[in-house]
């Protein structure tokens, strides 16, 4: 994925989401959490910062006072952060973090477990284990994971106006195609025109020509020429939620093979969209989408899950993929994204982002067309 630097806080009441994980740890048997400077940290108290090489890390015991251990570094942040988190704890590189941490695990009995952020660095970890040899470890996403899948109406909300932004983006990007014209170019201007539209640019592929086929090409130096393809997957953040679209279009004259098989895409892309709703396996999605393709000839050519979930973070759970026989739940939101690629000569893909509301699917994103588009070149 090319991506933009992103920075970005989130100012949420946090007390009740700490509490619901403390519920979810003393359902799954885990004594202590240990949360990184990641989506997961911002979720839960609503802050963090990169601590790039030093230790940041969000204690949580299932019973008692949690606590934020930052370097001197982001000590002053932190407290004026206004977190629920009263415990803040700040080490400086002389004394290191490990005496702030022992004082937490010591409260662990032995052979209790412990949860650890999976973006922890592996480093941070075997230094954890070390101080505290008697522990189980195992990862927190399984803990975690069922808390943030399942989006509040609030963040279904802001899901939606991000999703908003990026369909105006997108359009605005086909409508500028110009022959000649790099992947870079284009790319700069759709980080641009996120900025004028007030929100934070988050990623942006963008693939011309064979480089369709490529499901996450690095943009580069191609030109376009008439009868590319041209492929676009772009995403922003508003108010601390992604957005995650792709478009395929066609620049000039179009491949009769290539429209035959955006509408296979397409149909695959309404068939999983039609089999959503509260209580069917992730996998179905995906077997929906993927049997469209399949009957078509094309299934050893669509390479990649059908979709992933997406709030707070860019890819999060719910998976929408073979074997994933977890049940979606009402409020869950994921990407559905079809794809057939031919190496060589171009490939296809059409996403959209949808909630599971009571009834189905709802697309927080405009239908895609039902049929290739084209743009007359300029």
């Amino acid at each position: 994925m090319s991506s933009f630097p992103i920075e970005h806080k989130i100012d949420f009441p946090q007390c009740e989401r700490l509490e619901r994980l403390r519920s979810q740890m003393r359902a799954m048997g885990c004594s202590l959490a240990v949360i990184a400077p990641t989506d997961q940290m911002r979720y839960l108290i609503g802050w963090a910062e990169p601590a790039h090489e030093r230790f940041l890390a969000l204690l949580v015991p299932v019973d008692g006072m949690a606590r934020l251990v930052v370097p001197a570094l982001n000590y002053e942040d932190a407290r004026g952060a206004r977190l629920c988190v009263s415990d803040i704890q700040g080490w400086d590189d002389a004394t290191g973090w490990e005496p702030l941490v022992i004082e937490v695990l010591q409260r662990i009995r032995p052979g209790d477990s412990v949860a650890v952020d999976d973006e922890l660095p592996s480093g941070h970890l075997i230094r954890l284990q070390r101080l505290a040899p008697g522990l189980e470890w195992r990862p927190l996403a399984p803990v975690i994971s069922p808390l943030r899948e399942v989006k509040t109406a609030q963040e279904i909300e802001k899901l939606q106006l991000s999703a908003r932004a990026t369909d105006g983006v997108c359009s605005a990007a086909l409508r500028d195609l110009q022959t000649g014209m790099t992947e870079l170019e284009l790319q700069e201007e759709i980080r641009r025109a996120y900025q004028q539209r007030g929100v934070e640019p988050g990623f942006a592929i963008v693939c011309f020509g064979p480089n369709s086929a490529l499901p996450h090409h690095r943009s580069g130096s191609k030109r376009l020429a008439e009868g590319d393809l041209v492929l676009l997957d772009i995403g922003c953040i508003r108010e601390g939620y992604w957005s995650d679209i792709t478009r395929t279009a066609a620049f000039g004259e179009v491949d009769p093979e290539a429209a035959r098989i955006y509408r296979i895409v397409r149909e695959a892309y309404q068939a999983a969209l039609e089999a959503v709703r509260p209580g069917v396996p992730c996998e179905d999605i995906d077997a929906a989408a993927r049997r469209v393709i399949e009957r078509a000839g094309y299934g050893a050519l669509f390479v990649h899950r059908t979709g992933h979930g997406i709030g707070m973070s860019g890819h999060e759970a719910p998976f929408i993929v073979k074997g994933n026989r977890e049940e979606l739940k009402e409020g869950m939101v994921f990407s559905i994204e079809p794809g057939v690629y031919l190496p060589g000569r171009f490939g296809i893909r059409v996403e959209n982002i949808v909630a599971v509301g009571p009834a189905g699917a709802v697309s927080l994103n405009a239908d895609p067309p039902a049929e290739l588009p084209v743009v007359e070149p300029i």
